[in-house]
């Protein structure tokens, strides 16, 4: 294995070659060090651990029906079906894109220092600060949703057991609360236990999910034709054209597969990582693929009531009460509670340890009190961090007391943003390391550029469809907020370099030697 090109960083040149070594946690170590970093993480994360942190992640199991009234009056089943068909090659070649990319700079800040190595000293300060704080809004918003839905599910259990009902956002937002505080503690306890987390949710997720396809169409009173399952198509949006409708209708795919690249930041504390890396992006990108499509058909053959499932504040739950009964219905919200606080739990992991990795580098106010790593011996971790982000998504979530469209702005945030920084990189490596990057392992050779170019163009292709609102005529209620919010926070991350990131940050931290 050789690395024969160069990377600069910071004004300065560092060689990038492979180091002479039989123990694999020193070739990292060693390598990390040639990318200007010092290992600071213990190294004990396996490729099954990391194909299970980007998996379970994505959640696709509790999340994927989330916007399904939506995605009903956009094109209606046949959206919903073939809009997985439709996005998963232009998706895989986001995920190829992307192991590229960790094989060849395996570090913790993934997106944000990606854009820094393939920009260069002269543009990758603006570049990898753009991107940093595009991810981080991303990253946030996606953990306040993750944890607004978790206590939903658990409302929705609640409601299934019991003849009084909770249906108030005070409920809501009391659980938001707990399960965030919940997750913040056992994040804290260090990777290790989020390995024994993900090895946990591995086989909890894939024999949950084996037990809903199978158990669901097999107890359902009736089941749908063939033909509305895969050819139904239904218009409720209010747009006249049915290719936008359908158009529209995709973006259940894309909300579902989305989280692949929170692998990454945990680039500094895998063995190595420049392997297992790439492995453990395309691995959790397949199995989510795959999983989505066998849960589409499954809950598509199931369905009892369409009507009932979009009139219901907890769609997910009528679906499992009405295909199968109470007890069954419960069973399943509780398969769904414990995958979605597997996917809480690690996201907040991954922005932790972005926003460390930003701290490290100097990219966040205040930098040298976050930039800390703090535990039990060496199984240290962010913890400072992880509060922050806990604490900011704790106020972040309180105007929803006043107002719904807040509440849509800021999921709508999760998706325009994660969806815009996956793609900074790749402009990035299009514009200025068409030739003469760094490679890794994992190598794309010839095929490298065009596969970066169909990943930018259908992210920039379907961050159009994301900005559409679902809905014609629109109004405050069916606005979509995701290119205002869009807007917003690329203000803002211009605004603060201009202010005071321009003359303090000069990209990534030659930190090798310590600080």
């Amino acid at each position: 294995m050789s690395f024969d090109t160069k990377s600069e960083k910071a004004g300065k040149t560092i060689d990038v070659e492979s180091v002479p070594s039989t123990d694999a946690n020193d070739q990292d170590a060693q390598r990390l060090e040639h990318l200007g970093y010092k290992q600071e993480f213990k190294r004990e994360i396996s490729l099954f651990v990391l194909a299970g942190f980007s998996f379970s992640t994505m959640a696709v199991l509790p999340n994927w029906l989330i916007g399904f009234a939506g995605t009903m009056d956009s094109g209606g089943p046949m959206s919903l079906f073939w809009g997985f068909i439709v996005a998963a090659p232009f998706l895989y070649c986001i995920a190829l894109a992307m192991a590229e990319l960790f094989s060849a700079f395996p570090v913790c800040g993934g997106v944000y220092s990606w854009s820094y190595l393939l920009a260069g000293p002269k543009w990758g300060p603006l570049m990898s600060w753009v991107t940093g704080y595009m991810i981080v809004a991303g990253l946030l918003t996606a953990n306040m949703t993750v944890a607004y839905s978790l206590s939903e599910y658990i409302i929705a259990l609640s409601n299934i057991l019991n003849v009084h009902q909770i249906n108030n956002q005070g409920a809501n937002v009391g659980l938001y609360i707990a399960v965030l505080l919940l997750g913040l503690a056992y994040c804290s306890l260090g990777i290790k236990f989020n390995g024994y987390l993900n090895r946990f949710m591995i086989f909890w997720v894939l024999i949950g999910t084996v037990i809903v396809v199978i158990t669901l169409p097999a107890m359902a009173d009736t089941h749908p034709s063939a033909r509305w399952v895969f050819t139904e198509f239904r218009n409720a949006t209010g747009w006249g054209n049915d290719g936008l409708t359908f158009l529209l209708g995709m973006l259940q795919a894309g909300w579902t597969i989305i989280g692949y690249e929170n692998g990454a930041h945990l680039a500094e504390g895998t063995v190595n990582s420049e392997i297992i890396g790439p492995k453990g992006i395309l691995i959790s990108v397949t199995g989510a693929i795959a999983q989505s499509l066998i849960l589409c058909v499954a809950t598509l053959f199931s369905i009892q009531d369409v009507e009932d499932l979009m009139n219901s504040s907890f769609p997910v739950a009528t679906l499992f009460v009405r295909a199968t009964n109470t007890s069954v219905g419960a069973f399943f919200m509780v398969i769904l509670i414990v995958a979605e606080f597997g996917c809480l739990a690690n996201t907040i992991v991954a922005l932790g340890n972005l926003m460390w990795a930003m701290a490290r580098d100097g990219a966040l106010p205040n930098h040298k009190f976050w930039y800390k790593l703090e535990g039990f011996g060496d199984n240290k971790v962010p913890i400072r961090i992880y509060t922050l982000q806990v604490v900011i998504c704790i106020v972040l979530i309180m105007p929803t007391f006043g107002s719904e469209v807040y509440w849509s702005a800021i999921m709508s945030t999760a998706v325009i943003c994660a969806n815009i920084a996956y793609g900074m990189p790749y402009v990035c490596r299009l514009i200025w390391k068409r030739k003469g990057m760094v490679k890794g392992p994992f190598d794309l050779g010839r095929y490298s550029i065009p596969i970066n170019i169909v990943a930018v163009l259908w992210i920039l292709f379907f961050a159009v469809i994301l900005c559409i609102p679902t809905v014609n005529p629109v109004n405050p209620e069916t606005m979509n907020w995701s290119c205002l919010m869009l807007g917003a926070v690329f203000i803002f991350s211009l605004s603060f370099w201009f202010l005071g990131g321009k003359n303090t940050f000069k990209g990534p931290d030659l930190n090798a030697e310590g600080h």
